[in-house]
């Protein structure tokens, strides 16, 4: 199996190469979040250990990565590490890796903000570190954060500021999956999230979203955080899993746990509904190569 290559035109990493089928324990929980990143509970112990009594076979704390395209004085605490946070953070989950070696794999992960114009920053920031797993998201539409609950009196203000947003979005998550950036994009269709749906899905052009991510090779999360949402319902729609499974998009399950009690939240019910769209496996990353395993 070939490593991670370089995009010639833009110097971007991204996995190259067959992937090789994966011997590691499954399931695996691929979006865990601590108390660093100052809006979650529980930290890297409890989480580790409710996987275990969830009997899954690995889990990726994935902490938001420093928001590198800010200044200092502009970073949000309870939004995601400061810079100084994050080597501490890489050495804490390596340290727990090891710990619980031959229990559960535990792998080192981190969820990054794509910002356009700024991805020269976010790959000095990843390469230092060894991590097995980079999510990809869309949290900030232009500055706008779209799934705080500050969103919601712009949201509100009628149908046509939805669908205004919701082109904007699926402007930068086109952007997201050609960057090269991610291993995994996350919550894929997040604006959804206090249920403020578009006119038509991703404003017309989730046909250029399918085939965006499934030239990128990167996969995408079956979350089932959605339903602890005021939409209630997993992230991708089904609709739009049933298009990415039909041009052979791979997955990871992911909770996108907060807390230790959603860690493998809702594990079961991904798995069937990516077995009714023909979807037979998931990926297990590792050292950022995606393994597959059996649903």
């Amino acid at each position: 199996m070939t490593g991670a290559g370089i995009d010639g035109r833009r110097g971007l990493r991204r996995a190259t190469g067959p992937r090789a089928r994966s011997t590691v324990a499954f399931p695996c929980d691929t979006h865990v979040h601590t108390r660093r990143c100052g809006h979650a509970g529980g930290m890297d112990e409890e989480l580790v250990e409710a996987a275990i009594a969830r009997g899954l076979g690995a889990i990726a704390l994935t902490d938001h990565a420093p928001f590198y395209w800010l200044p200092p004085e502009q970073r949000d605490p309870t939004l995601a590490m400061s810079f100084e946070d994050l080597p501490r953070y890489v050495e804490d989950v390596l340290v727990m890796a090891a710990r619980y070696r031959g229990r559960i794999e535990v792998l080192l992960g981190v969820e990054a903000d794509y910002i356009a114009g700024r991805e020269e920053a976010l790959v000095r920031l990843l390469e230092v570190y060894p991590f097995d797993v980079v999510l990809g998201s869309v949290h900030f539409v232009d500055g706008w954060l779209v799934d705080a609950p500050s969103s919601l009196a712009r949201l509100d203000q009628g149908q046509a500021e939805v669908d205004r947003v919701w082109g904007r979005y699926t402007e930068l998550l086109i952007a997201a999956a050609g960057s090269g950036l991610f291993d995994v994009l996350a919550h894929l269709d997040l604006p959804k999230k206090f249920g403020h749906r578009p006119s038509v899905p991703f404003a017309g052009r989730q046909s250029e979203v399918v085939a965006a991510v499934a030239a990128s090779r990167c996969a995408v999360e079956l979350s089932s955080a959605g339903r602890r949402r005021p939409v209630g319902e997993d992230y991708p729609a089904p609709d739009v899993l049933r298009e990415l499974a039909s041009v052979g998009v791979p997955f990871v399950l992911s909770s996108d746990a907060h807390v230790p009690t959603e860690v493998g939240f809702g594990f079961a019910e991904l798995a069937a509904n990516a077995r009714a769209v023909g979807v037979d496996e998931v990926l297990v990353f590792g050292r950022r190569r995606g393994k597959p395993v059996s649903l």
